[in-house]
């Protein structure tokens, strides 16, 4: 699919970037062609502009389709407020979640969700500066369940201030209304949350010169479905990425026995819940389409396989050849992957928080081990050896294995998944006081992060991290007994891969 885009004008728009916007003398309104916005101070050096609309509200007609460009807009819009979550899928189990809030959306939820966020120097600075900046994405994980950009962990100020960088942390749909699998969508568009992605990194080519941001140095990152999305972005725009760079933590495009759900019959199943049963697949989906969204989502979170002969409910990424593919490997084997320089890795002890049930005892470690090996960290020697390899572009691998009083509520967890998040944004100190060694690893892993989205190919580099090369010490070991980098062999992780 083709979404419009005006990112070919990009030199265009450059050469009369100074003249298309504008902002009041407190620099926290911006006005464009397209859309005027007023914004807030994160801190005196930072301003946010959150929940800014990236594609019209996908509801009515527009609901189970692929996102539709936003029309320009020239009232001053309020964006000083993060937009709602896209509707969450609970199913009200415990988590880690229940001892780190920090992880979870705080922003209410809503199907009119497709909104953006973004963390931005003081005008004045860009001024000083006299160049454009880098600019990292965002993509939240939740498994495709869930998730949304305002999760207090997400919070871009620390980037901003310490790194001299734009970020921006983007809402997409998720579960059913993201990734609904209709008969009516006859086998494509089936993964609307991922072109809702795709939208928003249109959106961000074409605008983000207004925040100070260049076009031309945006990298994309995210964490869980956020970095498989990514990984998948990679695949779907590998011929037009308009991004510069990958990073990709704890979800790796594998091989392909990686399995995505398929067919249409949960769709129906929901549909024949709500009074849209026994329809024609075109009058199906237009029911369903009218039908209140709360009352879709609660036939879902009500679901019990067992009352129904063990047969799951799911709606998660599927094969359309849009946007995922049946056969990854042939892919790669024929080059169709953005060929795009690239972090990947997977922290030590990825399965401990997402096991069901949760418990505060802790599950059995041979089992954490095998499935953290088969759903994290395989995935990433196979995408990073193939990246290097193969693909050869510059290529830079880690294992994560930071542990901290204050994210760690149980000591059994490990390095956790998802525990990198908040060293990585700097935001670990939202869950109680911050060690001495924790700062040190936020700031230096903060920093190669930023290194990388200034300078994909060379950058890590220079900063000191060596380029990921197959059977040599170059994997980074981060956070390895409260220090920062060591470097090492992937070896000792990969050999259960083969």
């Amino acid at each position: 699919m083709l979404l419009f885009h005006l990112h070919r004008f990009y030199p265009l728009l450059l050469a009369f970037a100074s003249a298309a916007y504008n902002t009041h003398d407190d620099d926290l309104s911006i006005r464009t062609p397209s859309f005027s916005i007023l914004g807030s101070l994160s801190t005196s050096n930072v301003r946010r502009f959150a929940g800014i609309p990236y594609a019209e509200p996908p509801t009515g007609g527009n609901r189970f389709r692929p996102p539709v460009t936003k029309k320009p807009y020239t009232d001053l819009l309020n964006t000083t407020s993060f937009g709602p979550s896209c509707l969450q899928y609970d199913t009200g189990a415990p988590g880690l979640s229940d001892y780190l809030p920090a992880q979870v959306p705080d922003s209410g939820q809503s199907e009119d969700c497709l909104t953006l966020n973004i963390w931005t120097p003081r005008a004045q600075k860009l001024k000083e500066g006299g160049e454009l900046l880098p600019v990292m994405i965002w993509i939240p994980g939740g498994a495709l369940l869930n998730g949304g950009s305002s999760a207090p962990n997400y919070d871009g100020t620390s980037f901003v201030e310490n790194q001299n960088v734009l970020l921006v942390s983007m809402n997409y749909r998720v579960n059913i209304f993201g990734f609904p699998a209709a008969a009516a969508l006859d086998g494509s568009h089936h993964n609307v949350g991922l072109l809702d992605q795709r939208m928003a990194v249109e959106w961000l080519y074409n605008n983000i010169y207004a925040f100070g941001g260049d076009a031309k140095r945006m990298t994309l990152f995210g964490q869980s479905a956020g970095a498989s999305s990514t990984d998948f972005f990679s695949y779907a725009w590998w011929y037009d990425p308009l991004v510069s760079g990958l990073i990709i933590e704890s979800g790796a495009v594998g091989n392909n026995k990686v399995t995505y759900s398929e067919g249409t019959s949960n769709f129906s199943y929901v549909a024949s819940q709500v009074g849209c049963g026994g329809l024609g697949k075109d009058e199906e989906l237009k029911c369903m389409q009218a039908t209140n969204a709360e009352t879709i989502l609660k036939v879902y979170e009500a679901y019990n396989a067992t009352e129904n002969s063990g047969r799951s409910l799911g709606f998660g990424a599927s094969v359309d050849e849009e946007t995922i593919f049946s056969n990854f490997s042939d892919r790669r084997a024929r080059g169709l992957v953005a060929k795009l320089p690239v972090i990947i890795g997977n922290t030590n002890d990825e399965y401990t928080s997402l096991y069901s049930p949760f418990t505060s005892t802790g599950p059995n470690q041979t089992e954490i081990d095998q499935l953290s090996n088969a759903v994290f960290a395989c995935p990433a020697a196979i995408s990073s050896n193939f990246r290097a390899q193969q693909l050869r572009v510059p290529t830079y691998r880690y294992r994560y294995f930071g542990v901290f009083p204050n994210l760690n509520p149980f000591p059994w967890l490990g390095a956790y998944h998802a525990s990198e998040i908040p060293i990585v944004f700097g935001t670990s100190y939202i869950s109680g006081p911050d060690t001495e060694a924790e700062k040190k690893l936020s700031m230096y892993m903060q920093g190669a992060w930023a290194a990388f989205a200034k300078d994909p190919v060379h950058g890590l580099e220079v900063y000191g991290w060596p380029r990921y090369e197959v059977g040599t010490n170059t994997l980074a070991l981060l956070g390895r007994d409260n220090g920062t980098i060591e470097v090492g062999s992937a070896e000792e992780w990969d050999a259960v891969c083969s």
